[in-house]
């Protein structure tokens, strides 16, 4: 029998002895966290009549289904009080509503039932985003991205998850591991033999003594395991991605508008980085995970004015694809043969992405003849099933729904390959910053940035974007180009020797302003709008949209794209591409 190393044994007894507490009117459960799809309690499918936010105005409070045994997402501390990420994001949102918020404890088993019958009006519960659930409740935008990861002993060769097929992996039964590693060989053809065990401590004692080659889990978790120094280390790469989300009933439009809205807020304010910092010391909020719409303004979301009743549509798009009727395309515009190289770029690729989610689900494509000035009016109205090429709008929230977003950009600074310039900083001297005259306002944003360093630049107004190579390069009019990345990517593509765009500093937000571009369905036609998500997704996992991006985007400056775990279909349709 082999003797386990003094080390182990600590981590088997650490895994078995259970943590009491009891304080207050709350008692934590030792249940996993873990929240799984279960079966439909019946009364699912019954329209709501009115939004859960009829309540919290009325009630002046805001009911929160939240873990107690989920560290650092929610936990009840010493003290008998709520914390946790998801406890410091949701007193956040009450604040911004001028509402109290109370905290309903929730176990794997009762959270979802407990949000459907009305006990709770939001979960924030450590909840992965998975596509199964969206049948049964609906989701925010992803608050946090976390992710299923490999960890192996440190003398392993394995840098990729390539290098672990035909090998042992282990899981933790009741957790997301397992479906994780099923998903991965579905995806990528590789097996594995899977060995199962009760804990993740369990799981790294027989890592360490050799009995399996890999342990699955939260990278979360992985990192935070009680572990020998320089015996185990984790793979980059991820196994799967887990968006965590905030659910609420089923197509609570005016709810999850006001949580999405809400969140947009916190991101852009910082509030969400502070807390963010406090749960994940040393760490800072994920730039861009949160999407930031037009028209968010720098105020609160408050309840005053939310409406509380339920539009939903008079027609929907799925059953006409059924029934092989073509997808109504609105949002393109003829492009003219001297258009700019980056409203061509643009166009085409707007195109290809409706396009290539047709040709998965098997429709046609009908569009809408230059209806790119009225795209989302055309959808509100039902005269087009889907806009293609839209900015998701604060103003139009309560007419259409916005896609996750395809493309994302903005203002970047372009300088010679070889500069020592990566911001502004390096601008003081009176350097020369040529703007593009097609960009109104641009000249005041950057004497705003100039000015927040205490310096001055001077600017050059380029009056083509094609001449941008002569006025740096050649006339030397300008030091750096400063403008919107379609407009800068062409040159790079075409000087790779000459020109680069700066990153700003390490670890900065290499975008000095952001601009999402996504797809816009009728409001609340909610499985036509889960078709386009899922399919977007398909698409970023398989890299047909990175491959859609390259003339638009560099490659490094593709987000990475918040995927839910699930089927590959849905409703009949198959995703993925060629199948």
């Amino acid at each position: 029998m082999k003797q386990l190393p003094i080390f182990l044994l600590i981590i088997l007894i650490s895994s078995v002895i259970p943590a009491f507490a009891q304080t207050g009117d709350h008692v934590p459960t030792l249940v996993p966290p873990t929240l799984v799809p279960t079966q439909d309690a019946g009364m699912r499918d019954a329209l709501l009549s009115e939004s859960a936010v009829a309540r919290i105005q009325a009630d002046s409070q805001l009911r929160v289904g939240i873990l107690f045994n989920a560290p650092p997402f929610g936990l009840l501390n010493i003290r008998g009080a709520v914390a946790g990420f998801d406890a410091d994001l949701m007193r956040s949102m009450a604040d911004a509503w001028g509402v109290e918020a109370e905290f309903v404890q929730v176990t794997r088993q009762t959270a979802l039932d407990m949000l459907l019958s009305g006990e709770v009006d939001l979960l924030a519960a450590a909840m992965v985003h998975q596509r199964e659930l969206d049948m049964r409740v609906e989701f925010s935008h992803t608050y946090y991205q976390g992710s299923q990861a490999v960890m192996v002993r440190n003398d392993d060769g394995a840098e990729t998850l390539a290098q672990m097929a035909d090998r042992k992996l282990g899981v933790v039964l009741g957790t997301a591991s397992t479906s994780a590693v099923e998903a991965w060989k579905s995806r990528t053809g590789h097996q594995v033999t899977v060995e199962s065990y009760m804990t993740l401590e369990q799981g790294l004692v027989a890592l360490v003594n050799q009995d399996i080659d890999g342990l699955v889990g939260s990278r979360y978790r992985l990192r935070t395991i009680t572990q020998p120094p320089g015996v185990v280390r984790i793979i980059e790469e991820p196994l799967a991605i887990e968006p965590y989300a905030v659910a609420m009933r089923r197509q609570d439009v005016p709810l999850r508008n006001l949580v999405n809205r809400t969140l947009q807020y916190l991101a852009q304010n910082g509030r969400l980085n502070e807390i963010y910092g406090a749960n994940f010391p040393g760490s800072t909020y994920p730039a861009g995970l949160v999407p930031t719409w037009e028209n968010l303004g720098e105020d609160a979301p408050t309840l005053e004015g939310v409406p509380t009743n339920i539009v939903y549509p008079t027609q929907y798009v799925i059953p006409r694809l059924q029934d092989g009727q073509p997808l109504r395309v609105a949002g393109l515009r003829d492009v003219p043969d001297d258009a700019p190289e980056s409203e061509k770029r643009l166009h085409a690729l707007n195109q290809a992405v409706i396009e290539r989610l047709a040709a998965r689900w098997g429709a046609s494509v009908e569009f809408v003849p230059n209806s790119a000035d009225n795209a989302l009016e055309l959808v509100a109205n039902g005269q087009a099933d889907v806009a293609v090429g839209v900015r998701p709008d604060w103003n139009r929230a309560e007419r259409v729904e916005f896609s996750s977003p395809y493309l994302v950009h903005g203002d970047r600074l372009m300088v010679k390959r070889n500069s020592e310039i990566e911001s502004f900083n390096e601008l003081r001297g009176g350097r020369w910053v040529g703007i593009f005259a097609s960009e109104p306002g641009t000249a005041d944003q950057v004497n705003e940035l100039a000015k927040s360093i205490n310096t001055a630049v001077n600017i050059y107004t380029m009056m083509r974007e094609q001449d941008v190579p002569f006025y740096i390069l050649e006339d030397s009019n300008a030091d750096v180009a400063f403008g919107d990345s379609l407009k800068l990517i062409p040159h790079l593509e075409a000087y790779p020797e000459d020109f680069r765009l700066t990153t700003r500093c390490p670890n900065c937000d290499p975008w000095y302003t952001r601009e999402y571009v996504a797809l816009a369905t009728a409001q609340n036609d909610l499985d036509f709008w889960l078709l386009v998500e899922y399919t977007l997704q398909e698409m970023a996992e398989d890299g047909s949209l990175a491959t859609l991006l390259q003339p638009v985007m560099l490659p490094e400056d593709v987000p990475q794209f918040n995927i839910w775990p699930g089927p590959a279909s849905y409703l009949g349709f198959n995703l993925r591409a060629g199948q």
